[in-house]
């Protein structure tokens, strides 16, 4: 799936979106050494968790798996974080959820200013308010990740 090229009219968007859902409905789990496992519930009655599987090494995510129970918008963002790796830094995350959260917010920045242009695919949630926190979940369990990784003392707080 070509992930940089996402300038794509509206019915465009919505294949797209599907492909990303799609492509995590099924559990993708990593095991063995050096796997740090996260689990996050939403606070909404739905109890949408993501769990998320990560191989870093020297602040650079290089293998991914996850667990999605969660609604579509999750799934599909869970999709293009996946799309992302190896290769995927903290401020890199940072950046792309920070365009998420405008673009939730229908003010979506400029496609070339855009650090993932696949994020438009999720232009039609700014519409649903009530499922931006289930949408931000997998951006909060990578960075929590990321976060462990970088200060491995916090790891013990976390559990």
């Amino acid at each position: 799936m070509d992930h940089h090229a996402v300038t794509a009219s509206q019915p465009d968007r919505l294949t797209l979106f599907r492909k990303y859902a799609s492509s995590v409905r099924r559990d993708r789990r990593l095991s063995g050494t050096n796997v740090r496992t996260l689990t996050l519930k939403s606070q909404l009655e739905s109890q949408d968790s993501v769990t998320l599987d990560v191989r870093i090494e020297q602040g650079v995510v290089t293998e991914l798996g996850y667990r999605v129970r969660a609604c579509s918008l999750a799934q599909a963002i869970t999709g293009i974080i996946a799309a992302r790796v190896p290769g995927l830094t903290a401020p890199t995350l940072l950046a792309a959820r920070q365009d998420l959260e405008r673009i939730l917010q229908d003010a979506p920045p400029a496609d070339s200013a855009l650090i993932w242009p696949e994020l438009l695919v999720l232009q039609s949630a700014a519409g649903m308010p009530d499922r931006h926190e289930v949408a931000l979940l997998p951006f909060q369990v990578l960075q929590q990740l990321l976060t462990l990784e970088e200060n491995p003392a916090q790891q013990h707080e976390q559990e």
